[in-house]
């Protein structure tokens, strides 16, 4: 029977081991990104407004018809503010798979066959890592044009090699290791090795590395979409909405201040996500033992009886060697 280091240190502490639970980084996350997801569903099936044709008088202010009022052109801003983080939220979420995909791909080869093979990725990464991500994506775009299809492919790919070097680093530890070994002696093939014993074994940095890639292509996408670059019209997008919006500022704040609210909401969820997984991912540490204070009275009773009669036979082995030194000492006195 196998027994974990957890395990044993709760037993010695006389306590069941604490269950993991997420904590409040990670609630928080999730909470924002699902209202977000929900909102965007509702108006994405069942819109109360068309996105895409005037329903109020221009630059409205919020009503009961209109929550969040109108914009320059009379649609309403609670709709098209949901479709954008509707788009915003898929940018994010496919750019990241994408780059995870790929990369996870190839930082398990590197990591798993090194040599030469090692050296030419990583060198190939490195190369990559150092390009700017919004200055790949308006290329892609000058090349296969815009909107949000060549935005997922033009970040995916940049991001995958952040992803690859993510992966290869567990992946060399883990390759040493007697489980590793035993697999590969006993025959299994090498895509059965990689995909059965090392990657169950790294996903842990997999998904904190997923939402925090997450997190930085929601700000490229509104910096892209700002430019001009990004998701085109009429497909509504925060970073455009800014951008167009501008000229009304002192007319309707809420039109600049809103998609701004809704950026900061969607890479915040993200990063917020990414911290509490790495929190509930990460390894525990040792509970620290004090023999004072309180921790003394947390003992249990066979240990605070085992402690006294150590303490007791210790105590007596020195009163012991003692008597003796004594004993001795007067024997050797001239009579």
């Amino acid at each position: 029977m196998t027994v974990t280091r957890e395990l044993a240190l709760a037993k010695v502490a006389g306590k069941r081991p604490a269950r993991r639970r997420f904590g409040p980084a990670f609630w928080g996350g999730a909470g924002i990104l699902g209202v977000i997801l929900i909102l965007a569903g509702w108006m994405s099936f069942w819109p109360m407004h068309d996105p895409f044709a005037a329903s109020g008088t221009p630059l409205g202010g919020p009503s009961a018809e209109h929550f969040l009022g109108t914009d320059n052109l009379g649609r309403d801003t609670f709709t098209r503010l949901a479709l954008a983080a509707r788009t915003s939220l898929v940018i994010s979420g496919a750019a990241a798979l994408l780059g995870a995909v790929i990369g996870t791909f190839f930082g398990l080869i590197a990591g798993y066959v090194g040599g030469w093979v090692d050296a030419v990725i990583m060198r190939v990464v490195d190369a990559i890592l150092a390009l700017p991500a919004i200055l790949v994506a308006l290329v892609v775009g000058v090349v296969i044009g815009n909107g949000p299809w060549p935005l997922i492919l033009a970040l995916g790919l940049v991001f995958a090699p952040g992803f690859a070097r993510v992966m290869r680093a567990p992946v060399i530890a883990l390759r040493e290791r007697d489980f590793v070994l035993a697999a590969t002696l006993s025959g299994v093939r090498p895509h059965r090795v990689i995909a059965e014993h090392l990657l169950p074994n790294v996903l842990t940095p997999l998904f904190v590395q997923f939402a925090s890639v997450a997190s930085q292509v929601v700000l490229i996408e509104a910096a892209l979409s700002y430019l001009g670059q990004g998701v085109q019209a009429p497909e509504p997008s925060a970073g455009r909405m800014i951008s167009e919006f501008t000229r009304f500022m002192q007319l309707q704040p809420l039109l600049i201040i809103l998609p701004s609210l809704v950026i900061l909401l969607l890479s915040a969820g993200w990063n917020l996500l990414a911290d509490g997984m790495q929190d509930y991912l990460a390894p525990r540490r040792e509970p620290a033992f004090s023999l004072g204070g309180r921790s003394k009275r947390r003992l249990p009773r066979r240990a605070k009886t085992a402690a006294s009669d150590s303490s007791t036979a210790s105590a007596h082995d020195t009163r012991t060697e003692q008597s003796r030194t004594q004993q001795s000492r007067t024997e050797k006195r001239p009579s």
